[in-house]
């Protein structure tokens, strides 16, 4: 299970394993107490010139396994959210593109916006107005997946 968390995403490079992460109190799947470090697992975020060392847990009560994720990328993307939003937003625009996210990643957002738009208020060309209204009603616009949510620590 993924959990996003605030994060200082430079100073996580900067002192890596040693980063100070929060605690999580209680499992979220059976509500024990015994939470057990599980390890380091490299990560990959675009603007950053070295892998990031990212934190799991793990309840030995029901074997759920937490991976404690920087809250400016989503779960599956190593662009940040803010360069997706914009992205989409300049897409469905018309302005000119940014440079740095790769035509295949923008085109993947792109259908999954018109995925999303399509099955939660049946709109076929999505505009700026229905990237936002997906945002605003916690729906994650750049993602074909019905069942993801953005879980917060």
């Amino acid at each position: 299970m993924v959990l996003q968390v605030a994060v200082d995403v430079q100073r996580l490079v900067e002192l890596g394993k040693t980063y100070p992460w929060p605690r999580l109190t209680r499992c979220l799947s059976c509500n024990s107490y015994r939470i057990w470090g599980h390890g380091y697992v490299l990560r990959y975020f675009e603007g950053l010139s070295l892998p990031a060392w990212i934190r799991r847990l793990r309840c030995p009560d029901c074997g759920t396994v937490y991976t404690l994720r920087p809250d400016a990328f989503a779960r599956g993307f190593r662009y940040s959210v803010a360069t997706i939003i914009s992205s989409l937003a300049r897409t469905t625009t018309g302005t000119s593109l940014l440079p740095r996210p790769s035509r295949q990643a923008r085109q993947y957002w792109l259908r999954a916006l018109k995925f999303q738009a399509s099955r939660t208020g049946n709109v076929l060309k999505p505009d700026v107005n229905t990237l936002y209204a997906l945002l605003s009603r916690d729906v994650i616009p750049f993602t074909r997946s019905i069942n993801r949510a953005i879980l917060r620590l």
